[in-house]
């Protein structure tokens, strides 16, 4: 019993890993590679930046989104413990995303006030390992997010704008682990409830400064876990878990360089180092105490680069570049998110239809760097070897309306 409560407990206290959080929440996002803060022009403008829903037309603003994201397969070789140096590769994963966004008219005679609502997934997303020793440790890691963001902006003055919301998050947790001797399988959900600060400062019409914050959100993840113990066949048993969402800062500018091009450069920094440690609670014949796994995990920076180029009136390419840090050690890196730096590349196409109407799509490549574990590094999980082939590839679609 405390072999299988212990494989439970290192196996569920890196779920959020498998999540991550999912900065492309829209088509623009996904055509600039996140660069797409200060720039802010559409109803997502809700969701990325809300300051700049002041500045935006006086019409109501509808975006309907959807995101196609597929995993390739992480090959592994190497060690674990005292298993033989062997090869692995996890599954491949695919899923699809939906996102709506929406800004109301301006509020109340001066038109200084706009209202704006994002519903999204900013976090989410899995890992599975079907066989040997990672299955053991990471047979599947489920993470489902959906945020819901009602968001407030002012316009102080003609060219300054501050905004504020508030983050509900819903939250799903799966983890499955096949250990010698019986299966593990905990699942949990929660709702919780965060916010977000915007200012947008334009000190020319051709120049824009934004900075955002989104808050800290600790997923508190409730529910009950199952597993088939070698003598009394299935248990059940009452389960938690406290996950963080972390706090993001994003420092963004943007310069129209002429009438129909725009370059935004944002930095963002994820304060990861709140995942410390993590406890989980597993009472099995009466209460146990919390079994604490070592994250440390630490904040990560982020530098984004997007180009908009219009062209004719109606037609806006989008091309992005991004390096973004991962935030997991060495020392605790483990199979349900064998992580590392990524450089990331996209493109996207926006075509104004009519005046009303807009649609668009865009693609992205994530591709991470190789990831080695040394002997030296004291991996908590027993990993030694190189982890490869880790990329992710992004599609977006979109319909934006105004009305």
């Amino acid at each position: 019993m405390k072999k299988l409560l212990l494989v439970s407990a290192i196996a569920a206290s890196t779920l959020m890993a498998s999540g991550y959080k999912i900065p492309e929440q829209s088509l623009n996002s996904t055509g600039l590679a996140g660069a797409y803060v200060s720039n802010t022009s559409a109803a997502d403008a809700a969701y990325y930046n809300p300051a700049n829903m002041a500045f935006m037309s006086s019409d109501k603003h509808l975006e309907l989104n959807a995101m196609y994201i597929h995993l390739n397969p992480v090959d592994f070789k190497g060690t674990v413990g005292a298993a033989p140096s062997h090869s692995a590769q996890s599954a491949s994963e695919d899923f699809i995303i939906p996102q709506i966004y929406l800004v109301s008219a301006p509020l109340g005679e001066d038109e200084d006030v706009r209202i704006g609502l994002s519903i999204n997934a900013p976090a989410g997303l899995s890992k599975r390992w079907t066989e040997g020793v990672e299955s053991a440790m990471a047979k599947e890691f489920t993470l489902k997010v959906i945020e819901v963001n009602p968001t407030f902006s002012y316009r102080i003055l003609d060219n300054l704008s501050i905004a504020a919301g508030v983050r509900f998050i819903y939250s799903e947790g799966v983890v499955k682990t096949a250990p010698a001797g019986g299966n593990l399988d905990l699942q949990g959900d929660s709702w919780d409830v965060g916010y977000n600060l915007a200012m947008s400062y334009k000190p020319l019409d051709v120049w824009g400064l934004a900075v955002t914050y989104r808050s800290d959100v600790s997923l508190s993840e409730e529910g009950g876990n199952s597993f088939v113990h070698p003598t009394y066949g299935k248990v059940s048993t009452p389960a938690s878990v406290s996950l963080p969402l972390p706090a993001t800062l994003a420092v963004a500018t943007d310069v129209d360089v002429t009438s129909s091009t725009n370059i935004e450069l944002t930095y963002e920094r994820t304060f990861w180092s709140t995942y410390k440690e993590l406890n989980i609670q597993i009472p099995a014949a009466g209460p146990l105490p919390g079994m604490p796994a070592t994250k440390n995990w630490i904040d990560t920076n982020t530098i984004r680069l997007g180009l908009t180029q219009g062209i004719g009136e109606s037609v806006n390419l989008m091309v992005g570049l991004a390096y973004d840090e991962t935030p997991v050690p060495a020392e605790t890196l483990g199979f349900e998110l064998p992580d590392s730096d990524a450089v990331i590349g996209s493109l996207g196409v926006r075509w104004a239809v009519t005046d009303a109407v807009d649609i668009g799509a865009a693609v992205l490549y994530d591709a991470k760097a190789k990831r080695t574990v040394e002997a030296s590094d004291q991996n908590k999980n027993y990993i030694a070897g190189e982890f490869t082939n880790s990329s992710a590839i992004l599609a977006s679609v979109g319909l934006g309306y105004k009305f």
